[in-house]
């Protein structure tokens, strides 16, 4: 750890409720925190590293408790999953100069438990450290989560992404394309497009502002899609139930479209899953935790073979979350929105 002089803690709250403009910098405050006392049993004290901030946050903003975690109220301070540097520590399995990632609290400094995080590897190189957030953390094993534990995607199927830029839809088009799919993939703008495709991997991708998204994807999938992984909802959901084939999967993972709406839109052309014989299945991560060793082993060798790679916007510094998170629901950024924080502590 540096020696220089410690910056003092800060942490970051929910500092109002949403108007009808919806998420804004406005929503959180950044502020000090506590200087927290020494760990205790099965603590440890981290250093925040890098932040993830996820879109499906907002959905708890002064919303329900959901599997991710508690519904938020002002003054309320988030967590999200985190590369953090140990300080002290009260357990032997993370020395003080190591590296973890878990869920925590977005705080500079502070105490976990520390069965709350998992140790990185020794040889884990320290410049690299946003990829533990993204294809290799939280979001990579969502997404893998949900194309081959849910989805059971195959060798030779098509697979339509939304929301593919993103960061659990920038993993599942490299996924899914790893796996030998044929993948299509919406976004927000026309650079997002091309990264898709120049890229990531996607076959086909389309912009879902230049048009209606039933046709747009009409016309990347003529011949119709066998699975797809559903991270925006609304028109886009409808777009991929008309285009499943007979017997179709979609795993709904998110719902970027809706989050912060009164009312949530549902799909309108639902009968279609009678008569086709579709399937829609949502899911968390969170209870599909057997499955990680597995998603490290596959997604791991796919990383050292330059199959997959990182997808994320970094943001340096710890002030910069409240815009940030608006920027990620704003459709401002490209993969996982990743704050970067190098304080001494």
């Amino acid at each position: 750890m540096s020696t220089a002089p410690h910056e003092p803690p800060r942490e970051a709250r929910l500092a109002a409720l949403p108007g009808p403009e919806g998420v804004t910098a406005a929503t959180f405050t950044v502020r000090p925190a506590p200087e927290p006392a020494p760990p205790g049993p099965g603590e440890v004290l981290v250093a925040l590293r890098r932040l993830g901030l996820n879109a499906g946050l907002a959905h708890r903003i002064g919303g329900p408790d959901t599997a991710y975690g508690p519904g938020l109220r002002p003054g309320d301070v988030p967590e999200s999953d985190a590369v953090v540097e140990i300080a002290a520590s009260a357990d032997p399995a993370l020395p003080p100069g190591s590296f973890a990632v878990g869920k925590v609290p977005w705080r500079t400094y502070g105490a976990v438990r520390a069965d709350a995080l998992r140790p990185l590897p020794a040889d884990a190189p320290r410049t690299g450290l946003e990829a533990f957030l993204t294809v290799l953390g939280h979001v990579g094993f969502t997404a893998w989560t949900g194309l081959v534990t849910v989805g059971a995607v195959r060798a030779g199927e098509t697979v339509f992404v939304s929301g593919a830029a993103g960061g659990v839809g920038g993993c599942a088009t490299q996924f899914a394309r790893a796996r030998g799919a044929r993948v299509i993939g919406s976004a927000g703008s026309p650079e997002k497009v091309a990264l898709l495709t120049r890229e990531l991997g996607a076959d086909a991708a389309f912009d879902h502002h230049t048009g209606d998204a039933t046709e747009l994807l009409r016309a990347a999938a003529p011949d119709g899609v066998d699975l797809a992984f559903d991270n925006v909802g609304g028109a886009q959901l409808e777009a991929a139930i008309e285009a499943l084939r007979f017997r179709g999967r979609a795993v709904l993972c998110g719902a970027a479209s809706q989050y912060g709406r009164e009312q949530v839109r549902g799909p309108a052309n639902y009968l279609r899953m009678i008569y086709q014989e579709l399937t829609l299945r949502g899911f968390t991560v969170t209870a599909h935790e057997e499955s990680r060793a597995a998603f490290e082993a596959e997604v791991g060798g796919w990383v050292r073979a330059g199959r997959v790679r990182s997808l994320h916007t970094r943001l340096d510094g710890f002030e910069a979350v409240p815009d940030a998170f608006a920027g990620l629901l704003a459709g401002r950024h490209t993969g996982r929105t990743v704050i970067a924080v190098e304080e001494s502590r």
